[in-house]
């Protein structure tokens, strides 16, 4: 079979979804590289279809013992699915899983969160610990194709919850944590308990009102004299602190 251009029709079709209105009218994404694709599959989340160069010995096989479409495709037209300058093939399109279900363990929330790159990182991170990862509107789609680079397959392996209000975090047993610069107390001296994290913009922090119904504020300390740490990695030490199996955390459930 004669691999598909950059122009080809099913090619265009399948780049769209790196477009937030076609994924949500859809339904569907395109995750990118062989480590994401063997986390779909190990997951049970069946790709429609991938698509791969024709040399792309390993994903063809993969295609075929999963009884999954392949498609071949030239160079160009796996850049434009990629949407990365290098991409690392194949591209695969698969319907987004349904939100949940909610472990109930504790729980990382994305409060209009921008940037894709910590939204992955809050995945990924929430994946590690056996923590759920919530988000709320103005947050980052948790299931575009940038995210789940990001993500490095914790997709697959957390819930991932829609979360329209404290009420709906409280429903859940959840202490609402909020992530503040200054003021906040010592992750590290936190009692046993069931936590939601919330963690705001990076620039901003999380609003005013956030911060003051949150039940709790946590601030890290940083004796090295920096005013604040990229989101994604306050959030790790943070859950870290709480996840500790025999510490101060409530790890000890």
């Amino acid at each position: 079979m004669e691999p598909l251009g950059h122009r080809n029709q099913r090619v265009l079709e399948a780049a769209r979804l790196h477009r937030s209105r076609h994924r949500r009218e859809t339904g569907r994404t395109i995750l990118e590289g062989p480590n994401l694709l063997e986390e779909a599959l190990a997951a049970g989340v069946r790709p429609e279809v991938v698509f791969a160069l024709l040399d792309d010995q390993p994903s063809a096989a993969l295609a075929r013992s999963h009884d999954i479409e392949l498609v071949p495709v030239d160079p160009a037209a796996l850049k434009r699915l990629a949407g990365t300058t290098t991409p690392r093939g194949p591209a695969a399109v698969i319907a987004m899983p349904a939100p949940g279900p909610v472990s109930g363990t504790g729980m990382i929330v994305a409060w209009s969160l921008g940037d894709p790159g910590n939204v992955g990182t809050l995945i990924r991170t929430a994946a590690a610990f056996g923590w759920d990862f919530g988000h709320t509107p103005g947050t980052a789609d948790p299931w575009s194709p940038k995210v789940l680079r990001s993500g490095a397959g914790g997709h697959f392996k957390t819930g991932i919850i829609p979360v329209d209000s404290f009420e709906s975090l409280e429903a859940l047993g959840l202490t609402t944590v909020a992530t503040v610069v200054s003021g906040g107390v010592d992750p590290a001296t936190l009692g046993p308990g069931r936590y939601a994290v919330l963690v705001g913009e990076e620039a901003a922090g999380l609003p005013s009102e956030v911060e003051d119904r949150a039940r709790l504020k946590v601030t890290i300390p940083m004796p090295g004299g920096m005013e604040s740490l990229n989101a994604g990695m306050a959030a790790g030490m943070i859950v870290y602190e709480l996840s500790k199996p025999g510490g101060e955390g409530w790890g000890r459930v």
